[in-house]
């Protein structure tokens, strides 16, 4: 019993330190908060527990309340120094981020083939890893949208945000930072104003529970095909973020060598994160 606390209490702890991960990676340009909680194994409870919120809550609300408090902490707490830590150094900030997502890729490997690996499954990471590699470059090469810093665009940011939670390796930062409403709106959410974070909050959450079901449905039904499709997202994305020009334009062999160091960290986490998460469960369904 006091061993089954102490593994509990640990759960909860890594819960809100994915949240915090999560919160703060979605305020990352080029990095997908859907993709860190695919990455962290939290993807599919909270895409139940927004398709079917009552059967959800109910079965994984412990899960809840450590991830959304950690996701809180991140996602406001540190919207106003993820800022100063992008102007300081951006690519070694961004090269943090890819590592956590690169320390999760065996284990997210491994889950897309619990059922199986057919031509199907493997064709969908192909077409996925090629057209969000394209959305990426289309969105920094070709498109010129801009969304004003009004109440309806930071409505528009809350439907762009939670995309990038349904769909994993969608960057909703990323466009934003293209659509010229970034800063704007990282602003105003640490400043906690209100004209900032109801709309973007009520469009977010509006989008979440539209979306959330023919996600869940997708899964249930085509749950090889539609892993190894997100699987090709993550990829495309962290390679995305590699390319970005304050990487590319800035690789001398020190830097290059600094990159590679915070790459690696960041890829000992993850990969440590979701060992941990995977003893964690196998030890908490055994006790249960």
């Amino acid at each position: 019993m006091i061993e089954k606390k102490k593994n509990l209490l640990f759960q909860m702890l890594l819960w809100t330190l994915q949240g915090l991960i999560v919160g703060i990676g979605a305020i990352l340009p080029g990095v997908s908060g859907g993709t860190l909680c695919y990455a962290f194994g939290i993807y599919a409870p909270l895409l139940e527990v927004l398709s079917n919120p009552f059967r959800g809550v109910v079965k994984h609300w412990r899960m809840l309340i450590f991830v959304a408090l950690g996701g809180a902490i991140g996602f406001v707490g540190f919207s106003g120094i993820t800022a100063e830590l992008l102007a300081w150094n951006e690519p070694v900030v961004l090269c943090v981020f890819v590592g956590l997502i690169i320390g999760t890729i065996p284990e997210l490997w491994r889950d897309s083939g619990e059922q199986g690996r057919s031509k199907g499954s493997v064709f969908a990471l192909l077409i996925s890893f090629v057209a969000i590699a394209a959305l990426f470059y289309l969105c920094e090469n070709q498109w010129a949208i801009s969304i004003p810093a009004t109440v309806w665009g930071f409505a528009i940011c809350g439907v762009i945000w939670g995309l990038s939670f349904i769909v994993p390796g969608f960057s909703s930062s990323t466009l934003l930072l293209f659509f010229g409403i970034y800063e704007a709106m990282s602003a105003g959410i640490s400043k906690l104003e209100l004209s900032v974070i109801l709309p973007l909050g009520a469009t977010m959450l509006v989008t979440l529970l539209l979306l959330s079901r023919g996600m869940n449905w997708m899964f249930a039904k085509y749950h090889s095909i539609a892993s190894h499709c997100i699987m090709g997202f993550v990829l495309a994305t962290t390679l995305m973020i590699l390319l970005k020009d304050c990487i590319v334009k800035s690789l001398t062999l020190p830097n290059l060598l600094i990159y590679l160091l915070c790459i690696l960290c960041g890829a000992a986490v993850g990969f440590s994160f979701t060992l941990l998460c995977g003893k964690l469960k196998s030890k908490l369904d055994r006790a249960s």
